[in-house]
């Protein structure tokens, strides 16, 4: 009975230790991005509808772009991808803006992908100086 006991203190001390550093989903934050590869994933955020991406002070050692792909983390199942949108102002001094606006209605944790950097799919990092999440364009 004792072993039984010590197994599920270890379960429950598992399960603990996996949700205390599971990702917190806020809705605005502010980042940055250093040497990124395609694939990197940013942190959770929770909103409905509208969400908006800018970066700012981008760098590549590849050409000036970069693709963002928003997805909706889904617990449990496959997450579902919505379009991507090519960030190249960023690269020029000005702001790399991408809005999505088809997301569905409800609160849902988000986060975005970077799917290509400077149109390839391996290779070449991504420096972001600065990154806004924003949500507070009037969901429904």
């Amino acid at each position: 009975m004792k072993r039984n006991a010590r197994i599920s203190a270890v379960i429950g001390a598992a399960a603990f230790i996996t949700l205390a550093l599971a990702p917190i989903a806020e809705a605005n934050w502010t980042s940055s991005i250093t040497a990124a590869s395609v694939g990197f994933e940013s942190r959770r955020w929770s909103d409905e509808l509208y969400s908006q991406i800018t970066f700012h002070d981008c760098r590549t050692s590849a050409s000036k772009s970069t693709d963002v792909q928003i997805w909706n983390d889904i617990s449990l199942q496959p997450d579902k991808a919505y379009d991507s949108k090519k960030f190249t102002a960023c690269f020029d001094g000005k702001v790399g803006n991408g809005e999505w606006t088809d997301l569905p209605s409800g609160k849902r944790d988000y986060y975005f992908k970077i799917v290509k950097i400077g149109d390839s799919t391996f290779g070449p990092q991504l420096t972001v100086g600065s990154l806004t999440v924003d949500t507070t364009k009037a969901d429904g």
